[in-house]
């Protein structure tokens, strides 16, 4: 009995060691682009998304319905996929008081990531879920 139980508990670790494992790789950094819905102009390339301080940008929480001023309150989830593409994610406080977030994919190494502090303009691009966010400063 004894040598039964040892094997369940073998079993039961194995199991255990495999669930955590894949769980590691499940929500480690997989390759993914945005789809974007018609009407919505995107970037040549995810991996330029970014240039010159322009993003293009899924509104993932919140409503902007016109262009506006904003203030980045976060920069978080920056962990690149195996594409090297980074799916940050930013809060944004508007001139109105609402507050947005954002999922900027980019590529890090290329163009850097939205600043906490920094000021912002933003524009509806096709569709309430997607938006430009114009830094006002490239450095």
């Amino acid at each position: 009995m004894k040598k039964l139980h040892s094997r369940r508990v073998e079993i039961l670790s194995a199991i255990a060691f495999a669930g955590i494992i894949s769980i590691g790789f499940s929500a480690g950094a997989r390759a993914w682009e945005p789809v974007l819905p018609k009407g919505v102009q995107g970037p040549v390339s995810w991996t330029q998304n970014g240039k010159d301080g322009r993003y293009f940008v899924a509104v993932v929480k919140g409503t902007m319905t016109e262009p506006t001023l904003g203030v980045v309150k976060t920069d978080s989830d920056c962990m690149p996929d195996s594409q090297g593409l980074n799916h940050c994610h930013n809060i944004i406080e508007l001139k109105t008081g609402k507050v947005i977030t954002i999922q900027n994919t980019h590529k890090m190494s290329e163009h850097r990531c939205l600043r906490a502090g920094e000021q912002v303009k933003l524009q509806p691009d096709g569709s309430p879920s997607w938006a430009i966010v114009q830094t006002m400063s490239n450095g």
